[in-house]
């Protein structure tokens, strides 16, 4: 990595992605790894994920008895999740990431699959949406006296 912020790096990491025509997750290796590092040593971190990131982990893995396929569905979540989030991030714009089809192949399957809806609307409310009615979850771009300017 060079002299810039590990945010920067990733921002750039996400364009290249973008411009090689591949909108997701940050495949870079060495920022992967610095990353890794940074998730396995620092300790401030863990007290910042510990809520979420250990409820969303227990959530996915109670129950299950092969814990291999419930770590592979926890990671394609995981990446969703995180493809939700690079889109908003990158494409804040774009119409088709302002809404969240909770009956999608992708909600259903990946993330209803191994995480509960508590969980899960609770991770997207982190990113800014909120529930519209029992099939949408729709970006709210501001608050005022309690109301939220839904978009879309």
């Amino acid at each position: 990595m060079g002299s810039s912020s590990l945010s920067e790096d990733y921002r750039l990491c996400l364009e290249r992605e973008l411009r090689q025509g591949r909108a997701g997750v940050c495949g870079d290796p060495s920022l992967r790894a610095v990353l890794w590092q940074i998730l396995v040593e620092d300790f401030d971190l863990h007290g910042a994920l510990q809520d979420d990131a250990l409820a969303l982990l227990t959530d996915g893995l109670w129950g299950r008895a092969d814990l291999a396929p419930a770590l592979r569905g926890l990671a394609r979540a995981f990446e969703l999740l995180e493809l939700a989030a690079v889109h908003l991030y990158l494409l804040p714009w774009r119409k088709e990431f302002t809404t969240i089809k909770t009956f999608s192949g992708g909600y259903v399957h990946v993330l209803k699959g191994v995480l509960s809806d508590d969980l899960l609307l609770k991770s997207f409310q982190k990113m800014g949406y909120v529930r519209r009615d029992s099939h949408r979850l729709m970006l709210c771009w501001g608050r005022s006296g309690g109301l939220c300017w839904l978009h879309g």
